[in-house]
């Protein structure tokens, strides 16, 4: 995928510049339940492809 090189990142306000400070405080992150549905999606598929190779 290609990026326009003017491109220009929006600044973060409100609640979820609330929710970025806690994480970075925290040593935590920030995500929605879909990325992290995704996220637990990828990981089960790569350990059942390395637990297949491995056989």
């Amino acid at each position: 995928m290609k990026y326009p090189l003017h491109t220009v990142s929006k600044p973060v306000s409100g609640s979820e510049a609330e929710k970025l400070a806690q994480a970075i405080q925290s040593g935590g992150h920030t995500a929605n339940e879909i990325a992290l549905a995704l996220m637990q999606q990828i990981a089960a598929r790569r350990l059942q492809k390395s637990a297949n190779a491995s056989k």
